[in-house]
């Protein structure tokens, strides 16, 4: 009996725990927030999927300034095996009420760690801000993917009508 309270208990603490994920299928998530990067406060999300991975730059300006003018941003990635030199992409300005956000388009040819180096400048001085991410694919899995998913749907659609034909066969074998 005292076995039989627990287990929801336990089960209900198993799944409330946190599991990390296999891969990101959805919105960008934030790899560096709030980090002083020369005359800027910066932010940078990601959602780094294979094929093509997607940055933004938020940048603020620090209490009592405002945000230095003509500021480029770029992004620079690297596998972290070493494999290949960094590739860098320069990031566009997108129109927001406050502060500044670039975006960046970047293409990540293989899964596995990526180095991530983003680089300010403007009319002040700048700076640099480095992470690593995983590039992971993007959730889909194309026309496949239809298959896939109807193959339980099938197989219990099956298992249905193999039950409702031996029913069947039964009340016919009774009279």
């Amino acid at each position: 009996m005292r076995c039989g309270r627990r287990l929801p208990l336990l089960a209900f603490l198993a799944l409330g725990l946190p599991w990390p994920a296999g891969a990101h299928q959805g919105p960008p998530f934030p790899i560096l927030v709030d980090r002083h990067a020369g005359p800027y406060i910066a932010s940078v999300w990601t959602d780094p999927d294979i094929g093509t991975g997607t940055f933004f730059v938020i940048l603020k300006a620090p209490e009592g300034r405002n945000l230095p003018a003509r500021t480029r941003v770029s992004v620079g990635v690297q596998p972290a095996s070493g494999m290949h030199g960094e590739t860098v992409f320069e990031a566009t300005s997108q129109p927001v009420d406050e502060g500044a956000r670039y975006f960046a388009a970047v293409p990540f040819a293989h899964g596995g760690m990526w180095r991530v180096r983003v680089r300010l400048d403007g009319s002040e001085g700048g700076g640099t801000l480095a992470a690593e991410v995983e590039a992971t694919p993007d959730g889909t899995i194309g026309p496949i993917g239809l298959v896939v998913y109807l193959v339980p749907f099938l197989a219990i659609g099956f298992l249905w009508l193999k039950a409702a034909v031996r029913r069947r066969e039964k009340s016919i074998e009774k009279p």
